[in-house]
């Protein structure tokens, strides 16, 4: 089957990736940061080889075989390649456009339909994120996890489902998770001492909930550098996973919603301190307006701005894992939050080498393709160990998922940067 000329002309006109693929210069120096090439050795497996893929998709002389959307689905998205591309290939817009495109070209699967529910019936409406981690709360703290996982584990022995049980996160009560906006906060949280600035906090979707602590320690920690800390109960979802799944209309409305809410609390600037989030808000999909209020991750912008020194030790070897769209995504190099975790004393940072590559979290590309995602996850974690760290920090919520669950049963805990400064600081 040739794809339908008024396909690839449209492709073409509408979004112009296809004169993008002609920037690559074959050189080949991305392949070597590439986690899928470095478990599948296959040169389709590579930044190199998908940007050849869609580049004859959208001339038309090349089928989408199951074989052909097999190798392009298993692109994590990682822009790794990004990073080391001379020509400045940016392939992490390309891979949204070109599974925008599959949307209106494919038939959808049973899969497929599902994670479009998720995404535009779910975790847009902050609401029903509560509501569903209220049942996993009560699935964690009562005997049905156990029997789901003796289910799961010794009768059905689906590897995928398996793997998904280990990545689970525990839930905090709901105590823990309740994080008051400005509908019964309208004050905010004001600084201790003279306020230097006026910050939105930018809470996400799942991360509202799952990572409610997190969001405890960003404002106290903010709180204690000088800033009055505002979140607007009208925020919603940033639409990275949305960019991710090629449903570019969806995140383009969620990225206005946010960018109207955070304008209208005339804060000074927004602090994410989940690196996919930050990358989301700070990127416009493709081409749009800039967000109304810059955007910054927690750690670079407690690096930028200069913190209150901590007083209280910390007696912990800690290693830094980079999330990719810290990295990759938002240039935040190791660096900035390296001063950070330095500026606690008693904390022994660690080296941990290839620290700048992927876990194999991308989002829900865990998920999606674990099979892929497994090995990633247990070299990560591997690397890990041999260091003799007690804990391992890194600045994204499916990093963070993602590395736990590799670790296994280890002592080694994992938590976000901002987790360990706010230890640092008296109550």
């Amino acid at each position: 089957m040739v794809v339908p000329q008024h396909v690839t002309d449209k492709f073409k006109q509408r979004m112009g990736e296809y004169t993008r693929t002609l920037d690559c210069v074959h050189c080949g120096l991305c392949i070597p940061h590439c986690p899928t090439y470095d478990l599948t050795l296959r040169e389709s497996d590579s930044p190199r080889g998908r940007i050849y893929l869609m580049r004859q998709y959208a001339e038309g002389t090349y089928d989408l075989t199951p074989a052909v959307e097999k190798h392009l689905d298993q692109c994590i998205v990682c822009r790794g390649c990004e990073t080391v591309c001379p020509a400045g290939i940016q392939m992490g817009e390309m891979m949204e456009s070109f599974r925008e495109e599959l949307q209106k070209t494919s038939r959808p699967t049973l899969r497929t339909r599902l994670g479009h529910f998720l995404l535009r019936q779910v975790l847009p409406h902050r609401g029903r994120i509560k509501f569903l981690t209220h049942l996993l709360y009560l699935y964690q703290a009562t005997g049905v996890k156990w029997l789901g996982e003796f289910i799961v584990q010794r009768l059905l022995r689906l590897k995928g489902l398996t793997y998904m049980q280990r990545l689970q996160p525990t839930v905090p009560s709901a105590a823990a998770r309740r994080i008051e906006t400005d509908s019964k906060r309208p004050e905010g949280y004001p600084a201790h001492g003279s306020a230097r600035m006026r910050v939105g906090l930018f809470l996400g979707c799942i991360t509202s909930e799952w990572f409610a602590p997190t969001h405890r320690a960003t404002i106290e920690v903010l709180r204690k550098n000088g800033c009055d800390v505002v979140i607007p109960d009208a925020q919603t979802c940033c639409g990275a996973l949305h960019r991710h799944a090629g449903l570019i209309t969806d995140a383009r409305e969620l990225f206005r919603r946010n960018s109207e809410v955070f304008r209208e609390t005339g804060v000074d600037v927004v602090v994410v301190n989940a690196a996919g989030c930050g990358a989301a808000l700070k990127e416009p999909p493709h081409g749009g307006k800039e967000f109304s209020v810059p955007i910054r991750d927690i750690c670079e912008f407690l690096d930028e701005v200069g913190i209150v020194s901590p007083q209280r030790q910390v007696e912990k070897r800690v290693v830094y894992d980079q999330p990719c769209h810290l990295l990759h995504g938002q240039r935040v190099g190791a660096d900035a939050v390296e001063r950070l975790l330095k500026s606690i004393s008693g904390v022994q940072l660690l080296p941990l080498p290839s620290s700048e590559k992927c876990c194999g979290s991308g989002g829900v590309y865990n998920l999606l393709q674990p099979e892929m995602a497994e090995p990633l996850g247990a070299e990560k974690a591997e690397l890990i160990r041999r260091t003799g760290a007690e804990i391992v920090v890194t600045g994204n919520p499916g990093c963070a998922m993602q590395i736990r669950a590799a670790l296994g049963d280890s002592d080694i805990e994992v938590m976000h940067p901002i987790d360990l400064l706010a230890q640092a600081y008296p109550e």
